[in-house]
């Protein structure tokens, strides 16, 4: 067995994810110094007197390029060169950041905002779109994996630093050595060998491919009302992200408005969370040796939520960087575990469908806790709006496990009146029945356990393997093999 770092040695001996490697931590950090200087300019603005709307408002133009334009970019990325796209993205990104620096008018900085967010979104698909074009195959889970974290990380290390230097010194720098960034990323990307050519032009014209995405979403709800297993998590993974939100939103306002603080506050929470999040990912594989994955969520929802209610009963700069700790703790607890159980629940052929919606969901659930959080605290103040979220976190907690428990994860379609030794014909799986045809199958005792074997073959080539144990059990999802 390789250890962890041997894999990512054999990854990063491709010359082009090495590069793609560096554009993803530059231009994120980059990313996280341009939202770092947003909310200084929005937020921590003297003249703003608002600090919950301001905070919405700063929520509404990071997430809206996010949610809406995010299902749609696949079509223009399945057309043009990937190189080209990672090359000319963030010069129009700096080419806009002007707008943003020099706050002419509120028109002007807002649409430079959405602009430079907007084309991030197309920008970082992109990226995420070509590892497997630069790495062989059996190093593309370890590609995707050093991708991501190191996105996210550079992201956190980018809002932190950004926020001190707005403290410190304005938000001008900051939004300064962003634009710059972003021209090193387009510099780096110049020196990506591939072309990164799409292998198949679509055929249907951009307009037909568009309407296409959209019904494809349309049925993605479909498959998702249609798939309790899915879509209880999901629901969860929202509910936290509003109440996640929702305590983001009121942690500012007491650092702005009660102990009068800077931007700095705000590096100091995303640090906090941040660390609390790197602790979930490096504990969650643990905690799977020993729990059912709702159950992981269940727990999450409940330790947060008495996290929150204790705080809520002594406010304090450090009461509430505990607070942003103990979410981003749980919250890698919690989303981790979903995002399997979402996978487990739907078929290849939907997931993808599924996905967007769920994504548009997650980025939405935020804007909407900013904008819940405005009446929250005018009816109840900080303190009380922090055990409100907290007490509905512990109310939450056992409604996953009774939800989709006793919900099989799929089910087998056998002909009418075949004998139990017969094969199935069909599998029932996110709420459709798909046709098989039987690989292999086989009985087996262990410890005195029965149990029944599949080895099922969809009609879109999908190899699943399928169990129960006997006589009465459910059928469980073993692997999926392509």
């Amino acid at each position: 067995m390789k250890s962890t770092r041997q894999r990512a040695r054999e990854a990063l001996r491709s010359d082009d994810f090495r590069r793609l490697f560096a554009i993803r931590l530059i231009t994120q950090s980059g990313d996280g110094l341009f939202q770092a200087a947003l909310v200084s300019s929005i937020v921590f603005n003297p003249e703003e007197q608002n600090t919950i709307l301001a905070f919405a408002i700063a929520t509404l133009v990071v997430s809206l390029p996010f949610s809406i334009l995010g299902p749609f970019t696949g079509v223009f990325i399945d057309r043009w060169s990937r190189r080209k796209i990672l090359v000319v993205a963030p010069l129009l990104r700096t080419a806009a950041v002007w707008l943003v620096l020099f706050k002419a008018t509120p028109v002007l900085f807002f649409g430079g905002a959405l602009w430079v967010l907007s084309v991030n979104r197309f920008y970082l698909a992109t990226a995420q779109a070509v590892v497997p074009r630069l790495v062989p195959h059996e190093d593309l889970l370890m590609a995707n994996s050093m991708a991501t974290v190191g996105g996210t990380v550079a992201l956190l290390l980018g809002v932190f630093v950004g926020g001190w230097i707005a403290d410190l010194v304005g938000d001008t720098l900051v939004i300064a050595i962003a634009g710059s960034e972003w021209l090193v990323a387009s510099l780096v990307a110049t020196r990506i060998r591939s072309p990164l050519l799409p292998h198949h032009m679509p055929e249907a014209p951009v307009r037909d491919e568009l309407g296409r995405v959209a019904r494809e979403f349309a049925d993605g709800i479909t498959r998702l009302a249609r798939t309790p297993r899915a879509l209880g998590p999901i629901t969860s993974i929202t509910l936290d992200q509003v109440g996640q939100g929702m305590v983001l939103v009121l942690s500012l306002f007491v650092f702005r408005d009660r102990f009068e603080e800077g931007v700095g506050s705000f590096s100091n929470l995303i640090g906090a969370g941040g660390l609390g999040v790197l602790l979930g990912i490096l504990t969650v594989g643990k905690l799977e040796e020993r729990l059912p994955k709702e159950r992981i969520v269940a727990r999450a929802f409940f330790i947060g939520g008495l996290v929150l209610i204790a705080v809520s009963t002594y406010v304090t700069g450090w009461s509430v960087l505990v607070a942003s700790f103990a979410v981003g703790l749980t919250f890698a607890w919690k989303k981790i575990p979903i995002d399997t159980m979402v996978q487990e629940a739907i078929p290849d052929g939907y997931r993808g469908r599924v996905f967007a919606v769920y994504d548009v969901a997650y980025n939405l659930s935020r804007v909407a806790a900013a904008f819940l959080a405005i009446p929250l605290l005018n009816a109840f103040g900080e303190a009380w709006a922090v055990a409100i979220v907290g007490l509905v976190f512990i109310l939450w907690s056992p409604v996953l496990p009774r939800w989709i428990g006793h919900i099989p994860e799929l089910s087998l379609r056998f002909y009418e009146g075949a004998r139990a030794e017969e094969d199935p014909r069909a599998v029932v799986w996110g709420g459709v029945e798909e046709t098989v045809e039987v690989e292999r199958r086989s009985l087996e005792e262990t410890d005195g356990v029965r149990r029944t074997r599949f080895r099922l073959r969809m009609l879109d080539g999908t190899t699943i393997e399928v169990s129960k144990v006997e006589p009465d059990g459910a059928w469980t999802l073993e692997r999926e093999l392509g």
